[in-house]
């Protein structure tokens, strides 16, 4: 490495915190990491890793939203893909029952289904009070898969708030 040149990922890191003009907080948080740390990487006090470098590309450009289903009915736990991702549960009226995010749609579609609604609602013939499970009232499904964690929580949190009052969620959670 010639005199007075830089590692590469420092290089790199430089650069790339060149395109979004932000300063080094705001440069940090956008990557998903500590001010300091961030600090410390930029001025070659620390050799950020590639782990380090991708963590940070993924935070700045892994806005990959990609649709499975939209508005479909309810398909069968096995047609879920594994995937990361943002689901919907509607009613058969088309309304929002259940908002959530997931490391494995999968998994966590069958498991909310399975959940009891957390308030009793007047429900059947009699019209009786009771908490029913959420696939008594579920028919359509939205879903999307979203690889980055920190996107999934923000998309989660913001539909909560614009729909809090519709949805059978018991947390709106905090913007990361």
């Amino acid at each position: 490495m010639p005199a007075g040149r830089l590692p590469k990922n420092v290089e790199f890191l430089r650069t790339l915190k060149s395109f979004f003009e932000m300063n080094n907080a705001e440069f940090a948080e956008a990557c998903g990491k500590k001010a300091g740390n961030m600090n410390n990487y930029l001025n070659n006090k620390l050799k950020p890793k590639k782990a380090v470098l991708r963590s940070c590309a993924e935070n700045l450009f892994g806005w990959v939203i990609t649709p499975v289903l939209e508005v479909e009915k309810l398909p069968k736990s096995p047609e879920i893909t594994e995937k990361p991702g943002l689901y919907v549960l509607y009613d058969s009226g088309g309304n929002v029952l259940y908002i959530g995010k997931a490391k494995k749609l999968n998994q966590e579609v069958r498991q909310t289904l399975a959940r009891k609604i957390p308030i009793p609602i007047r429900i059947g013939k009699k019209l009786g009070k009771r908490r029913p499970k959420i696939k008594e009232l579920a028919h359509y499904i939205s879903m999307y898969t979203i690889p980055v964690n920190r996107l999934r929580h923000n998309l989660e949190v913001l539909l909560l708030r614009v729909m809090p009052n519709q949805t059978h969620n018991t947390n709106i959670g905090k913007f990361k």
